[in-house]
């Protein structure tokens, strides 16, 4: 191919004549299809769990929980980026005696049609026990927090630091400093098509096959060959068309290696099909997240220019960020404090801070910081030109 070139799609006919074969599209004899119940508390402890009703339904195949897989009870989903100064990872396949987050999976129900799998699930009766849960990231970190993993002091998973310069003497002698604290809800990617698994065993080769959509098949095949006793070379992972993944389906889930076990222990080929619901509540996203940031502002000591005002910036700048206006105040000499006037209650109607105090030389108007606004400084008894440059 030559540089510059545009070639054709070729890719482009199968899918707009609906020809494209994702997950759901792929079926092979004998399928099996798993329904999974979830915990509907950020953090219970598992009472008991009565499948009679389920187990009586015509079709179901089998309904299961962690007692009846023991090689899930020490199994692990890897990390998506492994810490190596972190404590060890803990991310079960299934909850045991405790749920520890919302949509954790407590029990499988196995069928031989995806619609009897549901009514199933359904069937299921839960009783939980809720425990007290740590539900943003500063009620996780405070002292007696409950914590996600017993075997950990408390729930903070690692520390990583970096600097360039020093910041803190920066911002000790910073004139200005603009700090606050942001706080991000939980947001998730919404691809067309959600997530699912269709895992096949080789009865003929002991191997298996797995079909999954997901933008990292390696590291699903690395996730499963552990826990279900292969060598990762023995372990097919097959991707077919992904209707949209926009970092959701990148790294491994609970589902990808609980489906290969469910297969492997039936010795059949067995497939669970993510539900819209599912992905809402399950599918990993950003979680809650909160931050403090600041930055640390300097003037310089270079005056105004006394040229003449350009007619074109007469008069001071336009302060329209926000329904507020900042004025210098030089109570503290030679340092800068913005004074916030409040602006309207609720209205956002831009205003034009005070224009240069008494004696500030003429020329063209300073540059303007975060705010839009000027930010002066005093320097002995000449007014001089603030500077946004030397933040931190």
């Amino acid at each position: 191919m030559l540089v510059g070139a545009s070639p054709k799609r070729k890719e482009d006919g199968r899918f707009v004549t609906g020809q494209g074969r994702y997950l759901d599209d792929v079926r092979v004899p004998g399928l099996l299809h798993v329904a999974l119940v979830r915990s509907p508390h950020a953090h219970a402890r598992v009472v008991s769990i009565d499948h009679r009703a389920a187990r009586a339904l015509a079709g179901v195949a089998a309904v299961w929980t962690l007692d009846d897989l023991p090689e899930l009870a020490v199994a692990n989903v890897p990390p998506l980026v492994p810490e190596p100064k972190s404590r060890p990872y803990v991310h079960p396949i299934m909850a045991g005696q405790r749920a520890r987050h919302v949509g954790e999976i407590v029990a499988i129900v196995i069928a031989d049609d995806p619609y009897v799998a549901a009514d199933g699930a359904e069937r299921v009766a839960m009783a939980y026990e809720p425990l007290p849960a740590a539900l943003s990231p500063e009620s996780a970190v405070a002292p007696g927090a409950p914590r996600v993993n017993e075997a950990w002091p408390d729930n903070l998973v690692s520390v990583t630091a970096s600097a360039k310069g020093h910041p803190e003497s920066a911002m000790a002698g910073a004139e200005v400093v603009v700090a606050a604290r942001l706080a991000y809800p939980r947001v998730a990617g919404m691809p067309l098509e959600t997530r699912g698994v269709l895992a096949a065993p080789d009865p003929v080769g002991g191997g298996l096959t797995v079909w999954t959509s997901t933008q990292v098949p390696f590291a699903v095949r690395s996730g499963i060959a552990p826990v279900v006793g292969l060598q990762e070379e023995r372990i097919r992972v097959l991707v077919p068309d992904v209707g949209g993944g926009f970092g959701v389906k990148g790294h491994v889930y609970p589902e990808e290696i609980l489906v290969p076990v469910v297969a492997r222990r039936l010795g059949r080929p067995v497939k669970w099909t993510e539900t819209r619901s599912e992905h809402c509540l399950t599918a990993a996203g950003f979680a809650t997240r909160s931050t403090r940031r600041g930055s640390g502002f300097s003037a310089t000591a270079a005056s105004w220019p006394s040229t003449p005002r350009s007619p074109a910036i007469t008069g001071p700048p336009r302060c329209s960020a926000r329904p507020s206006r900042s004025t210098p105040s030089t109570t503290s000499p030679g340092r800068t404090t913005c004074r916030t006037t409040a602006g309207s209650a609720g209205t956002s109607s831009p205003t034009r801070p005070s224009p240069p105090p008494t004696g500030a030389p003429a020329g063209p108007r300073p540059p303007s910081c975060w705010t839009g606004c000027w930010i002066a400084r005093r320097a002995g008894s000449a007014w001089t030109r603030p500077s946004c440059g030397g933040g931190t």
